[in-house]
């Protein structure tokens, strides 16, 4: 058996068709959106909804000019008045999914200010996640771990998701991010993953109901012997799975599965041979590559 992962077939056309229709109908920015200027960095997307909305509450110097431009003095003051807003607006009901958790506001990898996550979407900010692939080889062939979110996670309960997968805090490694990520969902500590390997960073970018995902995933790889068996620690996951390739495809094809999540399993489809170099498909998902 190969330490690495081996699939010795690709997916056929009609599946690799269906797949990139799936990524047609979800991802891009479908509709009218405008871009959010932050003291004249172009740093976010807003729709007409959530445009009205900061037009109404913005306390600060704002102009319309080629979209919706914000300032303020420095960097902190408009982080300050940008989450001061977004709280007035969970009092009031209009901002949903509040977590008391900041992610930080970047541009060109330098950290501008931090701001409560449940702002990002309506914003449009570029947030960072991480995601882990885990490889088992059961049965003569080797699948994936996919976990199922809890019935009470405020986004997407009850769908299928990677192994691990979550944002990424203010101040905070990316590869630290993982390993906290994967001790809390799956009780998966660095001793179990030696060979954990940052395998791409996509750019995953699609409306919502709360605005735009406009977010880097962070992928990383993890072969798991046989005998480990991933447990929630933190609640957040109902139940891990042990799924053969066509099982997973057969879970995508229903629309059981969170989005980015399908989308990290692309990425794995890709890099793996499972998707022709030459579809669509593949060379939209190296298109969204991202570095950084």
């Amino acid at each position: 058996m190969s330490a690495v992962p081996q699939f010795s077939r690709a997916l056929n056309n009609k599946i690799q068709d269906k797949l990139w229709q799936w990524v047609q109908a979800n991802y891009g920015l479908h509709g009218s959106w405008q871009t959010l200027w932050l003291n004249d960095l172009p740093l976010g997307r807003l729709n007409a909804q959530w445009q009205a909305q900061i037009q109404k509450d913005w306390q600060g110097e704002s102009e319309l000019r080629g979209g919706l431009h914000l300032r303020a003095d420095n960097w902190l003051s408009l982080g300050d008045a940008l989450q001061h807003m977004a709280y007035n607006w969970k009092q009031l009901g209009t901002l949903h999914g509040w977590r008391d958790e900041r992610f930080d506001v970047c541009h060109e990898n330098k950290i501008l200010f931090p701001l409560e996550r449940a702002a990002f979407r309506p914003l449009g900010l570029l947030s960072k996640a991480v995601h882990l692939n885990g490889f088992t080889f059961k049965n003569g062939e080797w699948q994936l771990w996919i976990g199922r979110r809890s019935k009470h996670k405020a986004v997407d309960p009850n769908k299928l998701d990677n192994l691990v997968s979550g944002g990424v805090s203010c101040g905070e490694d990316i590869t630290a991010t993982m390993l906290r990520e994967s001790e809390e969902e799956a009780g998966l500590s660095a001793h179990h993953m030696q060979d954990l390997t940052l395998c791409n960073q996509l750019h995953s970018l699609r409306p919502v109901s709360r605005g735009l995902h406009n977010e880097v995933l962070y992928i990383f790889d993890t072969v798991l012997p046989a005998d480990i068996i991933p447990k929630n620690q933190d609640g957040e996951v109902a139940d891990f799975e042990l799924l053969t390739v066509v099982q997973v495809v057969e879970a995508m094809l229903s629309d059981i599965m969170m989005s980015d999540a399908q989308l990290v399993i692309l990425d794995v489809f890709d890099r793996y041979g499972l998707i022709n170099s030459q579809h669509a498909l593949s060379k939209w998902l190296k298109s969204i590559k991202t570095k950084g």
